[in-house]
């Protein structure tokens, strides 16, 4: 366990719970407030979200930044500037959003409740890319890290990855001046030596790579890479 880093984990998060939402938020946001849950970096906002059947919610953006959304069981409408966003499972949705922007978060599923992962990463210092959707298929691409979104635009690297247990992987760092964020959707993995659990998180800094293993069958991991700006 070289690399220093922080746990984050799943039971110590906030949670945000109405009879259309229930938010679990690693880091401070709306009314939920712990002063050891400070953004790490550029990484402001790391919510998991379930959305009641046919409900929908808002999300106020309250800083220049990039909302990355990933759906986990079924998908969400997101409404943009009057455009519309159609995500599934599979897919990967990025939105460039100002300050003071709204987005329409929708369940098209009347009877079922889904579930995404909301990440917000201030890009202050990077030029807007345009609002992109990425797919990506565990199916063929098991065991490994899947490089989903790697744009100079943007101030961040994501994968994502399904392993099988005792399966193995090394994420190699674009700089050791980066800092690295890693969420445990599901199953168990150890990642630099520490033990991580279904929807803990892992922030790294000062490191080159981090090593993984997978703990148990379709065990998966989302690994977010920060970009220094200095």
């Amino acid at each position: 366990m070289d690399s220093p880093g922080k746990i984050y984990l799943a039971d110590q998060r906030g949670l945000t719970e109405t009879s259309i939402l229930r938010r679990y938020s690693t880091f401070n946001f709306e009314k939920y407030f712990n002063e050891f849950k400070e953004p790490f970096g550029s990484l402001f906002l790391c919510n998991d979200e379930f959305i009641a059947g046919g409900k929908l919610t808002f999300f106020l953006c309250k800083a220049n930044s990039t909302q990355i959304f990933i759906p986990i069981t079924g998908g969400i409408d997101i409404v943009a500037k009057t455009k519309e966003y159609a995500v599934e499972t599979g897919q990967v949705q990025i939105l460039n959003m100002e300050k003071g922007e709204v987005l329409e978060i929708s369940n098209p599923y009347k009877d079922d409740t889904i579930n995404y992962l909301q990440l917000g990463i201030s890009n202050e210092d990077y030029f807007f890319s345009k609002n992109t959707s990425f797919d990506f298929d565990f199916e063929k691409n098991p065991n490994q890290l899947i490089e989903i979104i790697n744009d100079g635009k943007l101030p961040f690297k994501l994968s994502v990855g399904l392993f099988a247990g005792r399966k193995e992987a090394v994420y190699e760092m674009k700089s050791s001046a980066n800092s690295l964020y890693t969420l445990i959707v599901d199953g168990a993995f150890e990642i630099e030596g520490r033990l991580m659990h279904a929807r803990d998180g892992l922030a790294l800094w000062n490191t080159e790579k981090i090593e993984l293993e997978a703990l148990s069958n379709n065990a998966i991991v989302v690994v977010l890479e920060l970009f220094s700006i200095f």
